[in-house]
């Protein structure tokens, strides 16, 4: 598991290693500096470098690195943004270093006859839009060719939520202290940031524990996160899924949850569905058991001889809007209020039904995943796209309180929230994934994971799974190509790849 800080929080962490574990501040921006010129030396030969300074600690880390720069005979001038009356005290102090040691200081440098340009203008601190003097440089550090290298945080992006502040340094590494700030992760700042790179720069252990952060994501280490089948297994034990999905002619949707499930491991998968579906389901995917219906009569018995049946419940995927539909999830909801040791996954249809019937979600309490996108989110926190991008976070959580769920806001960041604690933002996957069908797959995963695993942790994993299944498809297929089935084939690659502890270069 790998921390993501935001701005406050990265400054509790700095505030406790210099005065609760007495670091010096200029150790920090030592370590600091070395490390930046570490990555430009092992990324650009014979660099020619200008160094961009505001007047924070930001800056005074950028006069540090062009400091170490020149002690290690490589070219390199210094830029100066701002006002020095409004200069820190470590930068005062790195400045008078800078000198006695005789780095050139420019006026008005011509950007392009630079290889590398360092950003330490703007640090963690950003809150307001770049303006003047600033902007007009930073557009010109973006217009300038040269291979761009950003201190901590691409000057104009803010470090807690990625927003870009009117303007912002699109580099091509960022070189970050001690933690990952959120900025980095969250779009756009993800792009402008380029390539990261964390560098831990001496911040103790304690000074994390202190803080706890309130986003964290996975990293690479994952294989024991998945549920262990035993030697014993039959295909009762290895968890029976019900899949509710599909109407008349929309088969699709359900073929693919179904799909997405048996490739995660479910032992056994039931579809739900409209009797127009039988052939095309029978033909797609011979292993599943069909459960049909032609009229609103049958539905009750039906559907609660499947729901008894079931250890979890995926539905929504391609139910549609219909009478027939809305009275499947009222059926639903009423079983779901009985039977709270199961699992429900509810999406799309599902979430639009709730959502006009909003009598229907007390069954869902205590025991769902919903998994809306942003459209879908949108109308159940009854406020719009544009608002819910100001504040995520915060929406996510609200939402998860309101209807006592695990809320799953698919973006191109994913968010796993619930009304308490931190917040999983997830890292993989790419935008060939953003394709019809890929998020009945990602229904079809978290439900087969809750069949063995706590559904909060069922959610987080096949919600960073089915990213990393699409990641594995851009790399056979390419972003252009790729569909929402490819990631089924790819998760049946990447269970196996867990399985072994290998990697996926291993068969591409």
């Amino acid at each position: 598991m790998r921390y993501l800080v935001d701005e406050q929080e990265m400054r509790q962490i700095e505030e406790d290693a210099m005065e609760g574990a007495g670091i010096p501040s200029l150790v920090l921006m030592e370590r600091a500096a070395l490390s930046v010129v570490e990555e430009i030396r092992q990324r650009v030969d014979a660099p020619s470098v200008l160094c961009v300074c505001g007047m924070g600690n930001n800056g005074a880390d950028g006069l540090a690195v062009a400091r170490i720069l020149a002690e290690s005979n490589i070219s390199v001038e210094v830029f100066c943004l701002g006002k020095e009356e409004h200069a820190t005290a470590e930068w005062r102090r790195q400045r008078e270093i800078l000198d006695a040691v005789g780095v050139l200081v420019v006026k008005n440098p011509s950007l392009s006859e630079y290889t590398v340009i360092v950003d330490a203008v703007f640090g963690i601190g950003l809150k307001r839009n770049v303006e003047g003097i600033f902007a007009k440089w930073i557009e010109q550090i973006n217009e300038s060719g040269a291979f761009v290298v950003a201190v901590d945080m691409p000057s104009g992006i803010s470090a807690s939520t990625g927003e870009r502040l009117s303007i912002a340094v699109r580099a091509d590494v960022t070189v970050t202290f001690g933690a990952w700030k959120a900025g980095l992760v969250f779009y756009p700042g993800a792009i402008c940031a380029g390539e990261v790179v964390v560098k831990q720069i001496g911040f103790p252990a304690r000074s994390f524990l202190a803080v706890k952060p309130q986003l964290y994501t996975f990293d690479d280490k994952i294989t024991g996160m998945l549920p262990k089948r035993m030697p014993d297994f039959h295909k009762g034990t290895a968890g029976k899924l019900l899949v509710i999905a599909g109407s008349k002619n929309m088969a699709g949707a359900a073929y693919l949850a179904a799909s997405a499930a048996y490739h995660m491991g479910a032992g056994l998968v039931r579809i739900f569905t409209a009797e127009a579906n039988r052939v095309s389901l029978q033909q797609l995917l011979p292993e599943a058991v069909l459960v049909t219906y032609e009229t609103g009569e049958e539905i009750s018995r039906l559907l609660g001889e499947s729901l008894a049946w079931a250890d979890a419940v995926v539905a929504g995927p391609g139910m549609g809007m219909a009478t027939l539909s809305v009275n499947i999830v009222e059926e639903l909801s009423k079983y779901a209020a009985r039977h709270k040791q199961k699992s429900y996954v509810l999406d799309a249809d599902a979430l639009n039904i709730v959502s006009c019937h909003a009598e229907l979600w007390k069954g869902f309490f205590d025991c769902s995943v919903i998994t809306p996108h942003m459209g879908e989110l949108a109308r159940i926190a009854g406020i719009d796209i544009g608002s819910i991008k100001k504040n995520r976070i915060a929406c996510v959580k609200r939402v998860a309180a309101e209807y006592h769920t695990i809320c799953v806001s698919k973006d191109a960041r994913t968010i796993v929230c619930e009304a308490e604690g931190p917040c999983y933002v997830n890292i993989s996957g790419n935008s060939g994934m953003a394709k019809a069908g890929s998020g009945d797959v990602l229904s079809g995963i978290i439900a087969c994971l809750a069949l063995k695993l706590p559904i909060r942790r069922a959610a987080e994993l096949g919600v960073y799974l089915h990213g990393l299944a699409g990641d594995m498809a851009k790399k056979k297929l390419g972003e252009y190509a790729m569909m929402a089935s490819d990631l089924i084939e790819q998760v049946g690659y990447l269970t196996k790849m867990l399985q072994d502890g290998g990697k996926d270069e291993d068969r591409c």
